[in-house]
Order: C-alpha cells, then structure tokens, then sequence
C-alpha cells in the first residue's frame, strides 16, 4: 500500500481505511508544517493547522475531487487556512510580533551562506501572501508551474510573471552577495 498514489489512497481513506491515512499522513505532514508555517512564523500554530486540514480530510474524504490531484488540494487545503487565519487582524499582530521576538534571539553567524540565508528570510518576511505562496512552492517544494497554478488559483501566466517579478526583486535586494556588487 506504501507505493499506492495520493489519489489511491485517498479513495481508501473514503471507505474507512486507517493504514491507507497513515500513510499520506506521513507523507505530508511534515511538508505541510513546514508550508504553514511560512505563513503562521510559529511551529506549534502550523502542526495545529495541518492536523485540522488532516481532521477535515477524514471527516469530509468525499471533498476531494478524484479527479484532481491530491497535493495540489492538500495544498491549496492548508494554504486557504493558513488565510484564513491570518485574515484574523488580531492573529496577524500576535504572529508579527512573536516573529520579531524570535528574530531577536537568533545567533548571528559571520559565514557568507548564514547571511545570505537570513536575509532571505528577511526578505521572505515583507513578502506578501502571493509572493510567499509562489516563493514556497515552487523554490522549497519544488512543484511545476502548473500546479502552482492550481494551488494559488492563479492563471499560470499569473504564476511565471510573479516568480519572475519576484526573483527580480530578490535580486536586486540581495545584490550585495554576488561578485558583481
């Protein structure tokens, strides 16, 4: 059953099969956490979410079109709620000010990656939803454009234009670690 599909799965899952939820359980809760926490900026928040959308799935199986793929529904799943939470104007404060606090704590490292990877988080951090959405999909979970698409809605022209205006301004904000600066 380990090799069965998502989609597979997800049909066995509609008609009480456990080991075939453990299994998808284990295949994407850690990416899913780690996705919903790009929006939440704390761990415990986005396991929370993430066992919610796994909630919903076994309560609801029948919401997932069979003819779909399932990443792209648990995705765009998790993302909706990780929206949704944020659109909460009290949350959004609690998050913001937790992240600043975490920010503060972090050890500073003089290596050249350790910078760079902390100025992408920093930058990462005035990106706006879209731009977190596209930048997390296709650069940390790898996925094609078209099911970016899918995910974010979007059209996929939408999709290519975004990530293009988005590393553009990458690039221009971390210009200072390449040779060329």
């Amino acid at each position: 059953m380990k090799q069965a599909t998502d989609e597979a799965l997800m049909q066995l899952i509609s008609k009480g099969n456990k080991a075939a939820l453990e299994i998808l359980y284990e295949r994407y809760f850690d990416k899913l956490t780690w996705f919903a926490q790009q929006y939440t900026y704390d761990l415990h928040l986005a396991e929370d979410m993430v066992q919610d959308v796994f909630i919903k799935l076994i309560e609801h199986p029948e919401q997932f079109d069979a003819t779909k793929k399932f990443s792209t529904w648990v995705y765009s799943l998790t993302g909706n709620k990780c929206k949704n939470l944020l659109r909460d104007s009290e949350n959004r404060s609690k998050l913001i000010n937790s992240q600043s606090q975490a920010n503060n704590t972090e050890p500073h490292s003089l290596h050249d990656l350790e910078l760079l990877k902390k100025e992408i988080r920093n930058e990462f951090k005035v990106m706006n939803e879209k731009e977190k959405s596209l930048f997390v999909l296709r650069f940390e979970h790898e996925l094609p454009i078209k099911e970016i698409a899918e995910i974010t809605q979007l059209p996929e022209g939408s999709v290519k234009s975004g990530i293009y205006y988005l590393l553009k301004k990458l690039a221009k904000n971390l210009n200072r670690f390449t040779h060329e600066s």
